[in-house]
């Protein structure tokens, strides 16, 4: 029988147990439609902000926080969420969070207002973090051996490779056909059925008790938003004005009271036994910048090859294919290295790939001929296939087992912290004069992926310390 407070148990593919609940293959797809739904609900909306601008009467500043809304949420209450999986168990946290965010993707359909759609978007940023960090949780107890985790994790990796680059074409062909609130009705059928394949196939995870460290929580919540907010106002208004100054002021001394609060509280938002291990504290920060680099260009390349090059929605989607042929089937490649002990190797390669991919389109124009932006996306793509599954990898071989649920919310906390920056940085460059903002962009873009590999270099290994 399985003790849930052992930390070590992991389901037995041919126990009764496993029987009763399908195969794990089947449980995994559950899992991975969650995870399709949630990481296309994070570029599916870039292809629509125009059209939502035009019918809501937004402002470029209020279609960043459509954005951002959802990824701000998601990306503060990563770690509690984490830690709940831990605590009270994977597969309810999970199918709680696909409940929430099929409601609010309800929510945004209908929406008349900006305001109203953005808190909408923020409710799926809360649905979302309930989901993702349980997912990998879940996908390291369905497959607790090392070969097997690899080639789940790269089965995951290009999901969700598929979704971030699926998400301006579906999102194209239904904004020129259905029109904009048809991206987030698409989402309701979605997580009915990853909701019933998740409760009918999925065994639920051992627990573990850990204590919610509210305060870590809430000064978090403030640091991220007071930043969120100074960046994005910052390339509408500049860095002089009162509300970036402010924002900046207060996501500086909340920064510094949660680090003096986290310090002396008994149970911090991170445990110490995470804090102390350098290969993941230096993935997570790998983790950071692929967010930064992906979804920051993801939102600046929407615009420009809508806004500079006139493309329509549904055109711009198919101007997204050499990406999104990547990292469909990249992952997959990849994934076979991982399972050769190729860790470092594999993320290595993803780095150096995102820095000449932000290099080659740093400098498109609105002339720039097409197979050279194209060249750009697909370098763009293999960064992403190659990063993103060696990433899990490495976070997991840097985490103690008690913690797998945390590590999975602060390493995907990292990633959402990124998306939430990249986009408000990006756009704010961007903001005041479109083609110099985005030549600048992209080489901020590419100076960190460069940071990246001497990362990689320097702290990632391949295989847990004895």
């Amino acid at each position: 029988m399985m003790d849930k407070t052992d930390p070590d148990v992991v389901l037995d593919p041919g126990s009764p147990a496993a029987d009763r609940t399908g195969s794990r293959r089947l449980g995994f797809v559950g899992v991975l439609l969650g995870v399709f739904m949630i990481v296309l609900d994070t570029t599916i909306v870039n292809v629509a902000v125009p059209r939502i601008q035009d019918d809501l009467s937004g402002t470029v500043t209020g279609m960043q926080w459509v954005v951002n809304g959802y990824n701000l949420l998601f990306a503060v209450l990563l770690l509690s969420s984490g830690a709940a999986s831990d605590r009270h168990g994977g597969r309810k946290l999970y199918a709680l969070g696909l409940v929430l965010f099929a409601a609010a993707s309800l929510a945004c359909g209908v929406a008349e207002t900006v305001p109203v759609l953005i808190a909408a978007r923020a409710a799926q940023g809360v649905g979302s973090a309930m989901m993702l960090p349980t997912a990998l949780a879940l996908a390291a107890r369905l497959f607790p051996e090392p070969a097997e985790r690899g080639r789940a994790f790269g089965q995951w990796a290009a999901v969700a490779g598929a979704a971030t680059v699926l998400g301006p074409l579906v999102g194209g062909v239904l904004v020129d056909t259905l029109g904009w609130r048809a991206i987030f009705f698409v989402n309701i059928p979605v997580a009915i059925a990853a909701l019933w394949l998740l409760l009918c196939h999925t065994p639920e995870t051992p627990t573990h008790r850990h204590r919610f460290d509210l305060a870590g929580q809430g000064l978090g919540v403030i640091v991220l938003a007071a930043a969120a907010i100074a960046l994005t106002e910052a390339g509408r208004s500049g860095w002089g004005e009162a509300v970036v100054l402010a924002g900046v002021g207060i996501a500086g001394i909340a920064a510094g009271v949660m680090v003096v609060v986290e310090r002396r509280v008994r149970a911090p938002m991170i445990p110490p036994a995470l804090i102390g291990s350098r290969q993941f504290a230096a993935t997570s920060v790998i983790g950071l910048i692929l967010s930064i680099g992906i979804y920051g260009q993801m939102f600046v390349l929407s615009l420009y090859l809508q806004d500079q090059r006139g493309l329509s929605a549904w055109v711009t989607g198919l101007a997204f294919l050499p990406f999104a042929a990547v990292t469909v089937v990249g992952p997959l490649v990849a994934s076979k290295f991982l399972g050769r002990d190729k860790v470092r190797d594999t993320l290595l390669v993803g780095m150096i790939a995102g820095a000449v991919a932000s290099l080659v389109l740093a400098f498109a124009g609105a002339q720039t001929p097409y197979p050279v932006v194209a060249i750009g996306l697909v370098l763009l793509g293999i960064c992403q296939s190659a990063a993103q599954p060696a990433i899990a990898s490495s976070a997991l071989i840097g985490a103690p087992k008690q913690h797998t649920g945390v590590a999975s919310g602060v390493l995907t906390a990292a990633r959402q912290v990124g998306s939430v920056l990249g986009v408000a940085l990006l756009g704010g460059l961007v903001g005041h004069d479109f083609e110099p903002g985005m030549h600048l962009a992209l080489l901020i873009v590419a100076t960190l992926f460069g940071i990246g590999a001497l990362v990689t270099i320097s702290f990632v290994k391949t295989h847990k310390k004895a």
